[in-house]
């Protein structure tokens, strides 16, 4: 047998060992295969291009008519919500994609005459954590970033990530 053809049975082999039927097993064998190499890759269960995965079972949920695809829960996933918000978005903060009114708020709330900062919905009462940030500014017409609160901030807003 030439080196050509020994190498062509090799290789024969190793690509019928990448299929799971047992001719192939056989077949493998016979050609002095050592073993059967598969790989089955983990199921997807959330989305892979937003910034934060946003889990299939959640879409499924919240958005109406998804088609189960990973191509259509991606697109989904990036649509823009009923709130005018890109659906992941929606999932971060826990608002409904399918209500105009599902918004994210920040409240100033007193304390026995102190002003804290509150906001809602506050999603780490459910077992998914989120990190809130409470940001201010000074004014709304400079183009001075909003930073970590202080007490010569007048504007406030939340920011929400999930770790």
């Amino acid at each position: 047998m030439s080196r050509y053809a020994s190498y062509w049975l090799g290789v024969m082999a190793f690509s019928l060992l990448l299929s799971a039927s047992a001719s192939a097993v056989t077949l493998a064998r016979q050609h002095g295969a050592f073993g059967i190499v598969t790989y089955d890759p983990p199921p997807v269960k959330e989305t892979q291009t937003t910034p934060v995965p946003v889990p299939y079972a959640w879409l499924d949920a919240h958005v109406p008519d998804v088609v189960h695809d990973y191509e259509a829960y991606e697109a989904a996933a990036k649509a823009t919500a009923a709130n005018g918000r890109p659906v992941w978005e929606c999932y971060v903060a826990g608002l409904d994609p399918t209500s105009e009114t599902s918004k994210f708020t920040a409240f100033i709330l007193l304390s026995n005459s102190i002003p804290y900062i509150t906001w809602s919905p506050n999603l780490n009462t459910n077992g998914i954590e989120r990190i809130y940030t409470v940001l201010g500014t000074t004014n709304l017409t400079d183009s001075v970033e909003w930073a970590p609160t202080n007490s010569a901030h007048r504007f406030f807003k939340v920011k929400v990530e999930m770790p």
